[in-house]
């Protein structure tokens, strides 16, 4: 099957003057991102705009224009921080249960909209209500994001072909590095406008519905529902994906096998670390490098981006790699997976140790921060791609359950921080931070070694649906594509399976 597989990409290849459609899935879903990281991170960069110091030139800025201000204590900022991921927490494994009976663009679509609509509410409300209000958004917004990976992990696992995997997938993952950078850098110079700090919610929402506009145009759930896409390339698609993935929608999700399965607790072991170190660094640094660092708003922005820009440049070599390698079975995909995960998160954990020790030399410092960050994005062929690898007819399934562990990660980050450090200016105290960082991501990326894989399990294959059954419905499938026949497979499902049952009686 997989050579039959290659022979239609390599028909498939010399025919395509232009890019498939799985591109431009690729691409939207990008898109997707970079949007819901405009608005789960604008608040980074929004929160020390917010809450400038008194003696300040941003405040005396915001206070010439008349923008409101607030004087709200670390606590009650972290406060703020950790919110969202409270609600991304409770809602990530309903969203991917949610999104295995409905459809997965329609979800993603009314997602985003929902979170634009509080975006866009919150300047108005917080200045009516002060902070226990934006606690309720940001932990609203991590409702309706909690949708967001599952529907995209759940789409990818239908467009993407085994053998290019690790390039569209990591593609799609590089929005969060590139929605990233344009927050941390837009943010801080929206907050420097005579617009202030509200423009920032206004902005990241105003994208927001732009990208809802393109996905429900050019988007879709899968090959067979793409009013675009050309037979070629959906032949290709269905046939790399024969044998992992299921043309039925409504499957028993195996949740005693998820639960009891070590390359899945692999996989979320992983992700909980690797959320907890990125997370620390992203809701926190901007606060490190304004008050330890000593940069202005707008100067703290463009600094706390330059580390996601260089991930987010990093990881187009990096998953072009890691695919050359794969196809050419240099290695075996599990010892690919353990190795990238090992160098994105045992070498930020050393990054992190290091950058604890440069005090307020700035120039090391932001070098260091720069490197913790650009290496993460080897995990991006790691474990955040392994839930493909074990189950594509449950990666939805998987991401938001392991998502909602790891959301704990970003809750934890900036609660600890909060209780850690009290003086904000304290190096020392920002040390602990960053060294207890380190130690998660170094025994994530141990377990992850240890259990590990990247085999598809044999749960993943439907229980009431057999093998020989599925092998037919190909053959027929093939038949009928070579002979010019181009009806759809499901016609064959619904024969193939009164024939199975009269078969069992």
């Amino acid at each position: 099957m997989q050579s039959k597989a290659r022979l239609l990409e390599d028909e498939f290849s010399e025919r395509g003057k232009i890019p498939g459609v799985r591109y431009l899935q690729s691409f939207l879903l990008f898109l997707c991102l970079f949007a819901a990281y405009l608005l789960r991170v604008s608040i980074s960069v929004a929160i020390v705009a917010m809450t400038p110091d008194k003696n300040s030139t941003d405040f005396l800025l915001e206070t010439h224009y008349h923008i409101p201000v607030f004087n709200w204590t670390q606590h009650t900022k972290s406060l703020i921080l950790s919110a969202f991921f409270w609600g991304y927490l409770i809602m990530n494994l309903p969203a991917a249960m949610i999104g295995r009976r409905y459809n997965n663009q329609m979800l993603l679509a009314m997602s985003m909209m929902l979170t634009v609509a509080l975006s866009l509410a919150t300047p108005s409300l917080v200045v009516a209500f002060n902070w226990p209000v934006l606690v309720l958004i940001r932990f609203l917004q991590g409702l309706t994001q909690a949708f967001t990976m599952p529907m995209i992990h759940g789409i990818s696992a239908k467009w993407a072909p085994p053998n290019e995997r690790g390039r569209l997938v990591g593609f799609v993952l590089g929005g969060l590095q590139f929605g990233t950078v344009v927050t941390l850098v837009g943010s801080g110079i929206l907050a420097s406008t005579r617009s202030g700090w509200p423009s920032i919610y206004y902005f990241s929402g105003a994208f927001g519905i732009f990208w809802v506009i393109l996905w429900l145009l050019l988007g879709s759930e899968s090959p067979d529902t793409h009013r675009l896409i050309t037979q070629s390339e959906k032949n290709y698609i269905k046939s790399s994906l024969t044998q992992t993935v299921s043309e039925k929608k409504n499957l028993i999700t195996p949740w005693k096998e998820i639960f009891t399965s070590m390359p899945v607790w692999a996989v979320t072991i992983s992700h909980a670390g690797h959320n907890c170190g990125f997370w620390l660094l992203l809701s926190e640094m901007p606060t490190f490098i304004s008050a330890v660092l000593k940069f202005d708003i707008k100067s703290d922005g463009l600094v706390s981006a330059l580390p996601y820009l260089a991930m987010w440049l990093c990881q187009f070599p990096v998953t072009y790699f890691a695919d050359y390698m794969n196809k050419k079975n240099v290695t075996s995909l599990t010892f690919s997976r353990k190795f990238w995960n090992t160098l994105g998160m045992s070498g930020g954990a050393l990054g992190l140790v290091v950058l604890g020790y440069m005090g307020e030399n700035a120039n090391a410092a932001i070098c260091m921060y720069v490197f913790v960050v650009a290496i993460g994005c080897c995990t991006n062929v790691g474990f955040n791609i392994n839930h493909l690898d074990l189950a594509p007819n449950y990666a939805g399934i998987l991401m938001g359950f392991t998502n909602a562990v790891a959301a704990l990660g970003g809750v934890m980050a900036p609660t600890v921080c909060g209780f850690i450090v009290h003086d904000q200016t304290s190096v020392d105290e920002w040390r602990v931070v960053f060294t207890l960082g380190a130690v998660i991501l170094f025994f994530s990326s141990i377990f992850y070694i240890i259990f590990g894989s990247a085999e598809v399990q044999p749960w993943n294959e439907p229980k009431n649906e057999s093998v020989g059954v599925r092998s037919f419905i190909q053959m027929k499938t093939d038949y009928g594509s070579s002979a010019g026949y181009t009806s759809s497979p499901s016609s064959f499902v619904k024969v193939t399976s009164k024939y199975t049952m009269f078969v069992r009686q």
